[in-house]
């Protein structure tokens, strides 16, 4: 689960950022423990109560997005570096603040607090073009912080899971300048025991798990994706799709047909692969997905001609499915999560994740443009809570700046306002629309 996500001089943010999903302690009773899910933490005396959902609003270009890359950068850290960074190789995600001299030579500086069991844990990771020049895990326990890797450059790594562990001191010998001690030990060093660098690995990556939204309302992949498969295969997982997203986004839906079709793979396509010396073998068959629509006369609709919202809310649905049962939490970090979804759906499928069984764990963030998620419908408080909105903006030097609506005392004059306020330019991150001709 995601605690916290910072960061420094990383693409539009020249200075610090900080997106906590740590809970506020609000005011309105009604919203006290809506959206909060209580993690019992060794050594601290209360529960944390982490947001179950967080969204990102601000105009375009103002650094939405690159709160999400901030988490998928960090990941590709841990996953890849080890496994494909060679000797001298550029660090892919050194993408510092370029509209000023010293920024842009600067270190860029990622990391986050996420649980860990009934643990917290705090990773940071700093680095320059080819070189990582600090790296710091640090586990919280009853006794107090723990540092399990303490890096300076690859003269000095330290930290318990090195000093008590052969395996793990020998691995981390010759680092490369340009690869993470976390993910090196993860993938080479003890699977199991307390030497392990595994758990807190884990935790961390399904802690900041990107999803790219803005493409999902396309057309069906031509190769069968884990979630084709699985919705031909497995009934239950294809009725809950069917009951909690397709039917209620289209009341003309009836049912789901799945078959299987040669995969067509253009011939040029297959030479590029080829060309590249890859061995991938292409899929001889895929899997197309029709809807039943009811009518005078009830038919089957191939998927590509559904409306951009239904092939949304399908491609999409692996993620809704595993906010809703995964047994394991995981955090989900959506950009242009509104894109071809209606807002009243969208409005009742955040509400809903607020309100879902808090023994689920999982969590969303998400960019959006969506002011509606701010009001109250029907006499029912706003999809978010004031906690659960976040603000980006740029200054005059194009520097980009998060901060919490949570920020603003003004939460006494009643809820069902905030997306009037909003657009009123009271909270700031609005376009400036005045500036705009044609």
């Amino acid at each position: 689960m995601l605690v916290r996500l910072f960061g420094k001089n990383f693409r539009s943010f020249k200075g610090d950022f900080e997106l906590s999903l740590v809970a506020a302690d609000l005011k309105n009773k009604a919203d006290s423990n809506r959206g909060v899910i209580e993690v019992d933490i060794a050594g601290v005396a209360k529960p944390l109560r982490l947001l179950r959902t967080l969204a990102i609003y601000g105009p375009n270009a103002s650094g939405k997005s690159t709160i999400i890359e901030a988490a998928s950068s960090l990941r590709t850290m841990l996953i890849r570096s080890s496994r494909e960074a060679e000797p001298g190789m550029g660090i892919s995600i050194y993408r510092p603040f370029l509209l000023d001299k010293q920024s842009a030579k600067a270190s860029v500086v990622l990391g986050c607090d996420v649980v860990c069991e009934s643990n917290l844990l705090h990773y940071e990771l700093e680095f320059h073009g080819k070189k990582i020049t600090s790296e710091t895990l640090v586990r919280l326990d009853k006794a107090g912080p723990v540092k399990l890797i303490e890096r300076s450059g690859t003269d000095k790594i330290g930290g318990e899971l090195i000093t008590r562990s052969k395996p793990n001191a020998l691995y981390v010998q010759d680092m490369q300048e340009n690869v993470s001690v976390l993910s090196k030990l993860a993938h080479l060093g003890p699977a199991k025991g307390k030497e392990s660098a595994t758990p807190y690995y884990k935790a961390i990556i399904n802690a900041i798990r990107p999803v790219d939204y803005s493409y999902a309302a396309g057309f069906q992949p031509p190769m069968p994706t884990p979630h084709l498969e699985r919705f031909a295969k497995e009934p239950k997982y294809r009725e809950w799709i069917m009951e909690h997203l397709i039917r209620p986004s289209d009341l003309g839906i009836a049912s789901a047909t799945t078959s299987r079709k040669p995969t067509d793979v253009p011939e040029l396509v297959r030479r590029f692969v080829s060309d590249q010396g890859s061995d991938y073998q292409f899929p001889d068959e895929t899997i197309e997905v029709a809807f039943v629509h009811k009518g005078l006369n009830d038919k089957a609709i191939p998927f590509d001609d559904e409306s951009a919202g239904t092939r949304k809310l399908f491609n999409v649905a692996q993620e809704w499915y595993e906010l809703a049962r995964s047994p394991v939490p995981v955090t989900f970090l959506a950009d242009e999560l509104s894109a071809s979804l209606h807002p009243r759906l969208l409005w009742q499928l955040i509400h809903t994740l607020n309100d879902m069984d808090p023994t689920r764990r999982s969590q969303l963030v998400f960019t959006t443009h969506d002011t509606g998620l701010l009001e109250g419908l029907n006499g029912e408080l706003p999809a978010l809570r004031r906690d659960q909105v976040y603000f980006t903006k740029k200054d005059a030097e194009g520097a980009s700046t998060l901060y919490s609506l949570a920020e603003f005392k003004d939460e006494a004059r009643g809820v069902h306002n905030l997306r009037k306020r909003y657009i009123s330019g009271l909270y700031g991150a609005i376009p400036l629309l005045e500036e705009v001709a044609l």
